[in-house]
This record gives structure tokens, C-alpha cells and sequence, in this order.
């Protein structure tokens, strides 16, 4: 597989009421990689070197993260699909492939219901179309143990039970040296930020608008997935007109990480076939 030439990629701030941090890699068919909760644009790197060269690759980090400014007022996972739209137009892409994963993928169905011409295809990774209960009163919980002063290593290493499988949760080297990145990353999201995001995450349900989506959709869920479960993803393809329900074996929720050349190889194969 063509891995593309890192030095090609550059990064700036996007000016606005919420200023945004972005990065450009490449030349050739737009594809913007929207992360998740918590995460930013340089969470996709280990994807974008994989993919072959003739994708542009646009990340962001979403408002209220990495290098993004954090919003005085309450936002919602819609303004964050304003966030991308508005990006695009900065970079004069009049037409894009879009993948997010977890709350990116959230995002990335607010794009395809509002922005219908501007998407080309849509790839959903680790999504639903609304956040569970649970998950809602989990993520209050990690808010919580941050405001109280948890040890950032045990607060890490508390999140992996829900985003990785049991055969990588045996791997302590792998575990090890996902929360020792964590840990010595200078941008990692602060506090308002992480409320922030689980507020708009709270609010977000597209389960009576997903007919509105055009695109064709791909819907990639890890089999081992604890977090958006399995048949939460499934339900989402099967709402969506063009959707496609993909699993991923032994991987759970950051496919992206566990698998890269599976997942990889399913998005580029779905963005490129006729």
C-alpha cells in the first residue's frame, strides 16, 4: 500500500467566533477525519499513513479539544458539523468524503442531514445514531473523577476496558504505551472541554432525521465493541438508505487503533468502489 509522504502535511488555525486547529496531507480526493471524544486530529496519524496517496486527508480537532479553542457558551454536535462546513469552505473543497469515528461519527451524520451537497460518501466508525443512557452517565462519571483529581494514569487506564478488546487489553505493552502517549500529549483536552463535548454528545439524536442522509454509508463497528454496542451500529445502518453494516473482528471500539490495516483497507475499498 502507497503510504503517504508526512512532509507534505501542514497545520493551521481556522479564524472564527470558535477558533479551530486543522491539518492538510496530500493531494488528490478529500477525505476529513473527524475524531472522537477526547481526541484530536493527530489521533487519525497512524490511518493517514496508511492510506494510499491518492486521498487528501483534512483533520480537525474539534471545538473544545487538542489545539481548538474551548467555547464560553454550551455548543452542539450540530455547530461542531458547522465547524467542518466551515472549514471546507476555507479550503475551497467543494465536495468531500467523510469519516468520523465514535462522537465524530455523530458529527459526521449532522454534516450529511444538513450539508447533503457538500458530502460525497460517508463512513461511520464505532457510532449510533443516539448516545445510550449509560454511556451518557459513564462519561459524566469520567468528568467527575477528572474534577476530584484523579491520577491521570489510573483515569487513563480506567478508559480501556471500554475501548479495546480482550485480546489487546492482554498486550501490556500495548496498553502501556497508548496511556504513556496520553500522558506526554501537550495538547490534551481540559476539563470545560471534556464537559463540553459530553454535553453536546447528551443532546444528539438523529434516529427521526437518517432518511435525510443521501450518501452512500458505511457503518464499520468492532465486534467487541462494549461501548456503542454492536447492534446499536447495526440499527443505525440499517435507518440509513444507503447504508452498509460492517464488523470488524477482534476489535472493540477504537477500531482505528487495533486493526489500522483492516480498517484501512474497509474504508479505502468502500470509498473507491464504483
Amino acid at each position: 500500500m502507497i503510504i503517504h509522504d508526512r512532509r507534505q502535511s501542514h497545520g493551521a488555525m481556522l479564524a472564527g467566533e470558535v477558533p479551530l486547529y486543522y491539518e492538510v496531507c496530500g493531494e488528490g480526493t478529500p477525505l476529513v477525519l473527524i475524531a472522537g471524544l477526547g481526541a484530536d486530529g493527530a489521533s487519525w496519524s497512524g490511518v493517514i499513513a496508511r492510506l494510499p496517496k491518492h486521498y487528501q486527508t483534512i483533520t480537525i480537532d474539534n471545538r473544545g479539544a487538542g489545539r481548538s479553542k474551548i467555547p464560553e457558551k454550551p455548543y452542539t454536535v450540530a455547530a461542531m458539523a458547522e465547524d467542518v462546513l466551515r472549514l471546507l469552505d476555507h479550503l475551497k473543497v467543494p465536495k468531500a468524503h467523510i469519516l468520523g469515528h465514535s462522537l465524530g461519527g455523530y458529527v459526521a451524520q449532522e454534516f450529511a442531514i444538513r450539508y447533503p451537497e457538500r458530502l460525497d460518501r460517508l463512513v461511520l466508525a464505532s457510532t449510533a445514531a443516539v448516545s445510550s443512557a449509560r454511556n451518557n452517565e459513564l462519561f459524566l462519571k469520567f468528568y467527575r473523577e477528572l474534577q476530584e483529581g484523579t491520577d491521570p494514569e489510573a483515569w487513563l487506564r480506567e478508559w480501556t476496558p471500554w475501548l479495546f478488546a480482550k485480546s489487546s487489553l492482554a498486550r501490556e505493552t500495548f496498553i502501556a504505551a497508548l496511556i504513556k502517549k496520553g500522558l506526554r500529549n501537550r495538547y490534551k483536552q481540559q476539563l470545560p472541554g471534556f464537559k463540553g463535548q459530553i454535553d453536546a454528545i447528551s443532546a444528539f439524536d438523529t434516529r427521526d432525521r437518517l432518511n435525510r442522509v443521501k450518501a452512500r454509508t458505511l457503518v464499520l463497528e468492532g465486534a467487541e465493541d462494549v461501548l456503542i454496542l454492536p447492534e446499536e451500529a447495526e440499527a443505525l445502518a440499517r435507518e440509513l438508505p444507503g447504508g452498509i453494516f460492517q464488523p470488524v473482528p477482534g476489535a472493540a471500539h477504537n477500531i482505528h487503533i487495533e486493526e489500522r490495516e483492516a480498517f484501512v483497507k474497509a474504508v479505502d475499498a468502500f470509498l473507491k468502489a464504483g
